[in-house]
């Protein structure tokens, strides 16, 4: 498919979006919520003028190493008091949502689309940067956020550091434009058992469930929740929820990583992660699209989807014509959020978008299974880069939870013949 065709692929997507919204079923979000704190690297001068030997002489070094390598995912750092410090001493340029599965329910609420996000933590600050729209569970079913009472209590924050390609931060020149979130503490789960309540409930008229936030935690609280996470997947799917999704994330070994998916892998029917994160699996010499395919086959999967900066790939058992629907809204919501540095309803396509060619080796078909890639409108320097894969994966299960009859792509069945 040409590059041309890809924009105009896009812009008659964009003219079917607000049906695939006003049709929308519930798409259910756990399980994990905090808040992000975001800071422009290039705009931090303590970092760079931090003493040798301290912790924040430390974190300076690894985030200026993960911008000259263009990396951006997640770690966490021992230092109880780096919260504070960056606080301090950093400029915040803003507050924002965290968790996968809470930015993807801002996505779709903003969208206009129903979203049940799970929340512990309802304290002022938290409250302040859930969209009002946003279902939460209560003792009596399910509330906007927008009228839910703040109380009192509080929940350490993460820090996103942005850096943008060709812009010097520190000692170096980003070759990507990306970010790297830093965590100070383990972050467990929601404990919030009227989500668990209400979502259960919801799951047999819901278009999706979302789980994510199992690579924040510490070695010690994975196994209770995973267990935990088990017997919510079952109720779930006893109830015919038939997209259950887990997004990866970044982890911090590569055994706790595997231990989730032994877990999860069988249970859920869709599992997504970055191109990054799929590199990750494939170790060796071995291909990461073929990592893919063999992680689909292995668990099972429905579909299996991978988000890169310039395209996105889903091996799907399901309709290609929908799947490459839903890549297309997820690359779209995606990319708005990077030229605008919020998540909102396109308008039309950035202006400054290019379309790259897909890469040759990730398509086609393999007994039941079928790979569709399309092309993203890819912006080299964007407003932000903070959850655009979670904002990518509301897209998706915004078209994948669509309920039966309603999707009608005019055109797209030649599209995927022509790829």
């Amino acid at each position: 498919m040409t590059r041309d065709r890809w924009r105009d692929d896009y812009r008659a997507f964009i003219e079917r979006l607000p049906s695939y919204v006003s049709n929308a079923r519930l798409t259910i979000c756990g399980l994990a919520t905090c808040v992000d704190a975001y800071v422009r690297l290039d705009g931090a001068p303590a970092l760079l003028q931090a003493d040798v030997g301290t912790p924040q002489a430390a974190l300076a070094k690894e985030l200026f190493r993960r911008a000259g390598a263009g990396i951006g995912g997640e770690f966490r750092m021992q230092w109880p008091g780096g919260g504070d410090w960056i606080e301090n001493n950093l400029q915040i340029s803003s507050w924002g949502l965290g968790g996968t599965g809470a930015q993807a329910a801002q996505t779709l609420a903003i969208l206009g689309a129903p979203a049940l996000m799970s929340l512990e933590n309802r304290n002022e600050r938290q409250l302040s940067v859930i969209h009002p729209d946003v279902r939460i569970a209560g003792n009596a079913g399910l509330v906007r956020s927008g009228d839910l009472p703040t109380v009192k209590g509080s929940k350490p924050a993460h820090y996103i550091f942005e850096f943008t390609e060709g812009m010097r931060v520190g000692p170096v020149i980003p070759r990507r434009s990306t970010r790297t979130i830093v965590r100070f503490a383990d972050d467990p789960l929601d404990k919030d058992p009227d989500f668990v309540r209400e979502s259960i409930g919801a799951a047999a008229s819901a278009g999706a469930g979302i789980l994510c936030g199992f690579n924040e935690l510490s070695a010690e609280e994975l196994d209770e929740a995973l267990a935990e996470t088990l017997t919510l997947i079952k109720a779930w799917k006893d109830r015919d929820l038939r997209i259950v999704h887990l997004e990866l994330g970044d982890y911090a070994s590569k055994q706790a990583r595997d231990i989730v998916l032994k877990s999860l892998g069988r249970q859920i029917t869709s599992l997504g992660m970055s191109y990054s994160e799929l590199c990750g699996l494939a170790s060796g010499s071995e291909d990461p699209m073929e990592k893919a395919y063999e992680l689909s086959e292995a668990f099972g999967l429905y579909r299996l989807c991978v988000h890169a900066d310039t395209w996105a790939l889903a091996i799907t058992r399901g309709e290609a014509e929908q799947e490459l629907e839903a890549l297309l809204c997820g690359c779209l919501l995606a990319s708005t959020r990077a030229e605008k540095g919020q998540p909102c309803l396109p308008a039309q396509i950035p202006d400054a978008a290019v379309f790259q060619d897909l890469p040759a080796d990730i398509l086609g078909k393999r007994g039941a299974q079928c790979a569709v890639c399309c092309a993203s409108p890819y912006l080299e320097h964007p407003a932000a880069t903070i959850g655009l894969g979670d904002t990518f994966l509301a897209g998706t299960l915004l078209i994948l939870g669509q309920p039966e009859g309603v999707l009608q792509p005019p055109g797209l069945a030649n599209g995927i013949k022509e790829i």
